[in-house]
């Protein structure tokens, strides 16, 4: 008689378990959307603040990250979501953001040349100029119907998620994402390791990885884990040292850009000095002679 009720209580707890367990796959699933419909309305309320007050330079600066933290979740689900979805949400994030990559890199030249106290007033209005005319630019680009309408697009998807059939019906457990998170971070490691500072283009490639990281471990934290917080700020560290090579490289290509101007003789002489004080930068931190 023992034996018949323990088979009984077998059989009815295993449905129990399997209907806990799908419970819990689904929550996780429900979790990585209503993160990605919220990241999708923070890019939104960015872009009306930017159109709001585009010469403030942060409002440009938290749009583009913005995008690129969505993006950053975008392209972390990309195993559980739909395709073609992904690839059609990614690509319209990233021509998005690079309608803005030339004002931010303007933005950031310009703000060196202000807070270096020896800059002429030739200089700095000649950078603002520059800013500006790039700033219009941009407003127009962002406001133009086809980009205004691919955006909605962008943020249609993000919030109405088509994730593969099996993730829709049996959900996703924690476990697999926190896989795939720590999967990412060691690659990222793995190539910080062995990465070669003057390959440019290798160096932006990793820094935007070690950002995606960080972005990634913020946003889904509630799925992640606190330690995943630990992992981020570690990336964050890297990301920064990243990102002081890449700056100084853009403002080198800005300056060639501004020299091939015709210029007073004085204005291109401070352009020379600091193009000179961002190739040291640089060479320190390449530990090249």
């Amino acid at each position: 008689m023992d034996h018949v009720n323990m088979q009984h209580e077998k059989v009815v707890s295993e449905p129990l378990a399997q209907n806990r367990s799908d419970a819990a796959n689904a929550n996780t699933v429900a979790q990585l959307q209503a993160t990605l419909a919220s990241a999708a309305d923070t890019v939104q309320e960015h872009l009306q603040a930017f159109f709001a007050d585009p010469d403030d330079i942060e409002t440009n600066h938290h749009f583009r990250t913005n995008i690129r933290r969505l993006r950053s979740l975008v392209t972390f689900v990309k195993p559980w979501q739909r395709s073609k979805q992904n690839a059609e949400t990614q690509t319209i994030l990233r021509d998005i953001v690079r309608h803005t990559s030339l004002l931010r890199e303007l933005d950031v030249f310009e703000k060196q040349v202000r807070a270096n106290p020896d800059s002429s007033d030739e200089l700095i209005a000649l950078c603002a100029k520059a800013a500006s005319t790039e700033r219009a630019r941009v407003l127009g680009t962002l406001a133009s119907a086809s980009v205004t309408q691919t955006f909605k697009r962008a943020m249609t998807l993000a919030k109405n998620v088509e994730w593969k059939r099996r993730y829709a019906t049996h959900g996703l457990p924690q476990s697999a994402v926190r896989a795939r998170y720590y999967g990412m971070i060691e690659s990222v490691r793995a190539d910080l390791d062995v990465l070669d500072l003057s390959d440019a283009e290798r160096t932006h490639d990793v820094r935007k990885r070690a950002k995606r990281a960080r972005y990634v471990a913020e946003l889904y934290a509630n799925i992640l884990g606190a330690d995943a917080m630990d992992v981020a700020k570690d990336m964050t560290a890297h990301q920064d040292g990243l990102g002081d090579i890449c700056d100084a490289r853009a403002n080198i290509r800005l300056i060639d850009e501004f020299l091939k101007q015709e210029l007073p003789e004085s204005v291109r002489r401070e352009l020379i000095h600091l193009r000179t004080q961002n190739e040291s930068f640089l060479c320190d931190a390449l530990h090249t002679p």
